[in-house]
């Protein structure tokens, strides 16, 4: 458990790394990063992770090299596929990203279904079915946070998860008669064919601190970006930091499209019995917030923003499982500071125990993507990748 201080700080990837993991080895990944740090005892470590990672390209160059080659089959499945990934770990808008794209989709007409391999939850080589479009089906205990989210905020869209999604997409197109599914997180699974890759990218450090896991927070080289069309730059806040990584990736990347998205507050409700609230309703009260996230002080920025007087703030490793007990210390630790009000995100509140503590008022901030000027050109983009699957349903 990591307790901030409410302070207008921007995490960086060594603070990442803390709150997404966690205990030790948050705490190791932290030393690795942040560059402040230079004990000889930090340098070794980092030396030792330096040819961690230098193995781990390795492999996923190898790996890669299979795919390209088609020595590594790549399953063309029934109906056409749109990936919605990244390239460094945490926080960079993918729910969200899904939630607009899904949304998109079902007003243009298409069935869509949503595929994720979930995260901590019940592992399994089947297709787990967390929604059918009309009921949520399984908890997040066994979807995994991110799938729960999908399915409560997209009701009339499946929700399938498996560690073998080329199988929980054909089971979308054929039990669900889904006619474009959308891999959730699926830039690096590439057993798959897909219509079109979708990448986000976190505007302030686009590729992390340039390394790979474990000495940094790329998943892949940057190389790796010529396998998408299209390249995301989340968080864009107009910022001359912002925009400068908005003019270097199309400098580096002129046959992408490149398009651009913040995060916007679109309401506010109740954890217990999810009525809605005005924003304003937190504006000058004293609060108190936790996020189990990739990127917690974004979440307590944006409560910030609203005009609450934020008091107290706790950043929990990401996905960590919320119970009452962990949910009454953090209400004792906060005690002192008297907040009227808690706080905590979407994320959080699917893994919230059915009871609360006493005394604990918890809201829940939901928070979308917005495209600005850019949403007709990434829909544009969209619907050119499903052109000829759409003519051919047409014709049906």
């Amino acid at each position: 458990m990591v307790t901030s201080d409410p302070t207008n700080r921007r995490d960086t990837p060594a603070d990442q790394y803390q709150v997404r993991y966690g205990g030790l080895w948050g705490r190791i990944f932290h030393l690795i990063l942040a560059e402040e740090k230079r004990t000889v005892g930090i340098t070794i470590l980092r030396m030792f992770a330096t040819m961690v990672a230098w193995s781990y390209d390795k492999v996923t160059t190898v790996r890669n090299i299979l795919f390209d080659s088609g020595i590594l089959r790549v399953h063309q499945v029934s109906c056409p596929v749109i990936s919605v990934g990244n390239l460094a770990v945490g926080g960079t808008g993918k729910t969200p990203m899904v939630i607009w794209l899904a949304r998109f989709l079902l007003e243009e007409g298409w069935r869509v279904g949503i595929v994720s391999r979930g995260y901590k939850g019940e592992e399994t080589k089947k297709v787990l079915v967390v929604s059918d479009g009309r009921d949520i089906l399984a908890d997040s205990d066994f979807s995994g946070d991110e799938p729960q989210l999908l399915a409560r905020r997209l009701p009339g869209i499946p929700v399938l998860c498996s560690t073998k999604r080329a199988l929980a997409v054909e089971a979308a197109a054929e039990q669900f008669r889904c006619e474009v599914v959308i891999l959730d997180d699926g830039f690096q699974h590439r057993f798959v064919a897909r219509n079109l890759d979708i990448v986000m990218l976190d505007s302030r450090y686009p590729f992390g601190d340039g390394f790979l896991l474990p000495r940094g927070i790329l998943r892949e080289q940057t190389t790796a970006l010529t396998r998408a069309q299209v390249l995301v730059l989340s968080r864009f806040d107009g910022s001359k930091e912002a925009e400068q990584s908005l003019k270097d990736l199309i400098g580096q990347w002129p046959d992408k499209t490149v398009v651009t998205a913040r995060h916007r507050v679109t309401r506010l409700f109740k954890a217990t019995t999810q009525r809605e609230l005005p924003l304003s309703s937190v504006k000058n009260k004293r609060l108190a917030a936790f996020a189990g996230i990739g990127r917690p002080d974004d979440f307590f920025r944006t409560v910030r923003d609203l005009g609450a007087d934020l008091v107290h703030t706790t950043a929990l490793p990401d996905h960590h499982p919320l119970t009452v007990d962990l949910l009454a210390s953090l209400a004792e630790e906060a005690s002192a500071k008297q907040p009227e009000l808690w706080l905590t995100t979407e994320k959080d509140w699917v893994r919230l125990p059915r009871d609360l503590p006493d005394g604990m008022e918890l809201m829940i901030l939901a928070v979308e993507i917005d495209l600005d000027g850019d949403s007709s050109l990434l829909k544009a983009v969209v619907q050119e990748s499903l052109g000829t699957s759409k003519d051919s349903r047409q014709q049906e």
